[in-house]
């Protein structure tokens, strides 16, 4: 099998992982870091982050973190380590950090250590995915920056291939970077002002050209106090917005027990709840927009009449019933990838 070469940012390498040991209070998504996953990934290698218990991660290491191959691995005040998104025990088994027979007994005490609750807001993450036309007057940024206001009240302040990001916000400059590196996909970074009257937000997105144009997926953090209530309205709104241009393809929020400073801690804060999911006119018109109308969860049109969209509420009476909005999600998602009878075809491509 073939592995990445030796890596400033790795501290073990084997022919199953590699590890980056990061001993510091707040890990970032460095530009070591990221060359890192990009090397791991390109010979199908899982990368692996070793931080101490106490440290916590960014928004942007936390989504890279997130995919298949990739693990945050925590190191116990003693002895051990623990899956910093679960709590569930893992062990090194002389490759690479795979789950532990303790993991029967469930997650780790570190991990279920209370939180203060004076201590805690809320974050709201947008997973967004548009498709341009690929227009020489094409301009990019221009959906973050509507997040941005419309959520947060400002465009973002910076930029960058990495953490952190150093770049002044420019479109323009963003939109150049992205045209020398195609048709090779382009991961950016972005966030918002530091300090004053706007709340901290930021993300990632993942720039790559398509049959159809070229796609921008959008990983949108916002940190919101305890009494803020979900901004709902908002986002249909955007999602509206981007279903009567034709550039939505899907829009997922969740709003989640967090740290009020956009950082993640390798505890346990409570369980999302899934807000509410949009549909691009493209996506209702595969589906079939009786059929999609026809969930349990009411959906409705969003976008052009001739041409809509679909909004889907998920938090019903907007308790936060996480449990509930998740049986939703998971109802809504099996009925739309359902084949229509008799067309022969699935739901979504």
């Amino acid at each position: 099998m073939t592995t990445t070469n030796t890596h400033a940012a790795l501290d073990i390498v084997t022919t199953r992982s590699a590890v980056a040991i990061q001993d510091r209070p707040l890990v970032p998504l460095s530009s070591w870091l990221t060359d890192a996953i990009e090397k791991c990934a390109s010979v199908d290698q899982a990368f692996q982050v070793l931080t101490p218990h106490d440290a916590r991660i960014t928004f942007p290491l936390r989504m890279m973190l997130g995919t298949p191959q990739a693990r945050w691995v925590v190191q116990e005040p003693g002895d051990g380590y623990y899956d910093g998104f679960t709590g569930f025990p893992l062990e090194w088994d002389g490759a690479a950090f795979v789950a532990s027979e303790k993991a029967k007994e469930g997650p780790s005490a570190t991990f279920l250590q209370e939180v203060p609750s004076d201590g805690l807001g809320h974050h709201l993450i947008v997973s967004l995915s548009v498709v341009h036309d690929a227009a020489s007057g094409l301009l990019l940024g221009s959906v973050i920056e509507d997040l941005g206001r419309a959520l947060a009240g400002a465009a973002p302040r910076c930029w960058g291939t990495a953490e952190p990001a150093l770049s002044r916000w420019s479109p323009p400059d963003l939109t150049a970077l992205c045209r020398r590196r195609s048709p090779a996909s382009t991961l950016l970074v972005f966030m918002g002002p530091h300090g004053g009257d706007v709340p901290p937000f930021g993300g990632t997105v993942q720039v790559s050209r398509v049959t159809s144009g070229v796609k921008e997926v959008i990983a949108f953090a916002l940190a919101c106090p305890a009494d803020r209530e979900p901004p709902l309205a908002e986002l249909e709104k955007l999602a509206d917005q981007y279903a009567r241009t034709g550039i939505l393809k899907t829009l997922n929020a969740q709003w989640t027990p967090a740290l009020p400073d956009l950082t993640y801690p390798s505890r346990a804060l409570g369980v999302p709840t899934p807000l509410a999911m949009g549909v691009g006119p493209e996506g209702v018109a595969e589906i079939g927009i009786e059929h999609a109308l026809s969930a349990e969860t009411p959906g409705r049109r969003i976008g052009d009449a001739a041409s809509p969209g679909l909004w889907f509420p998920l938090d019903g009476d907007g308790s936060g019933d996480g449990i509930g909005a998740w049986a939703r999600y998971r109802a809504l998602m099996e009925h739309l990838t359902t084949p229509v009878p008799g067309t022969g075809r699935w739901q979504t491509s």
